[in-house]
């Protein structure tokens, strides 16, 4: 099972989900191992997304990549050496700190990377620049105009910052960008892949790629859900 949030697959339990408070501490593991009969195990969404792409996607044969779900929801899965990253209380980065005076998040602090780069920034940034709230990247693309094409290019630098630290810290190299992303075509990738690129332009490590994953965001934690079970294999 892929969940949300701060998740403990030793004890099954999900530790704590700031949009979703009252499954804090929910054996879901436990409860649906009693409903179905079935074993059950439970893992971070971005970590089943990063398996997914290691064993069945863009990631196939590499050692070190991150997985990055887009739009409404926000993460990176990080493969390191041939292992995903999971330290006992990690996350998957949508809480990272990318503006000390930003928004206030959900999470109760300030400036996390979720407040600029999901969709929920998207429609508020095009309702309050006259394009009206319910615009998805998809009709800003197709719109074709200044004015949503600058949207959408702060939306690009806005995911790219997030990104940034991550290569900052991990060097992977590549990032498999799914979700909402994908609506972006081309151009969104480029300005993406290009301000990556201007971040870390002194760093002695590869010059970091952006690839758009071809698959929906929850095929990809589906697929990572298999390659759970070939890992312990």
């Amino acid at each position: 099972m892929a969940a949300a949030g701060l998740v403990d697959p030793v004890t099954g339990l999900i530790m704590e989900v700031n949009d979703a408070p009252g499954l804090h501490g929910y054996p879901v593991t436990e409860r649906l191992g009693a409903l179905t009969g079935a074993s059950v195990r439970v893992e971070h969404r971005a970590r089943l997304q990063v398996l997914g792409d290691r064993w069945f996607g863009a990631g196939r044969g590499r050692r070190t990549f991150a997985s990055v779900s887009t739009g409404e929801v926000l993460g990176v899965g990080l493969l390191y050496d041939g292992e995903v990253m999971a330290p006992p209380g990690g996350r998957s980065g949508a809480h990272m700190t990318v503006s000390a005076s930003g928004e206030r998040c959900t999470c109760g602090n300030r400036g996390c990377w979720k407040t600029v780069a999901t969709t929920g920034w998207l429609r508020a940034r095009a309702r309050a620049v006259g394009l009206g709230g319910q615009t998805s990247l998809e009709a800003l693309v197709n719109r074709g105009d200044a004015l949503a094409g600058q949207v959408v290019e702060e939306y690009a630098h806005n995911l790219a910052l997030g990104l940034v630290n991550v290569q900052q810290l991990f060097a992977p190299g590549l990032f498999i960008l799914h979700g909402e992303a994908r609506e972006g075509g081309e151009r969104f990738r480029t300005v993406v892949e290009e301000r990556l690129r201007d971040a870390v332009a002194f760093s002695g490590a590869e010059q970091p790629r952006v690839l758009v994953g071809t698959a929906a965001v929850d095929d990809v934690a589906l697929l990572g859900g298999a390659g759970l079970v070939v890992s312990h294999l």
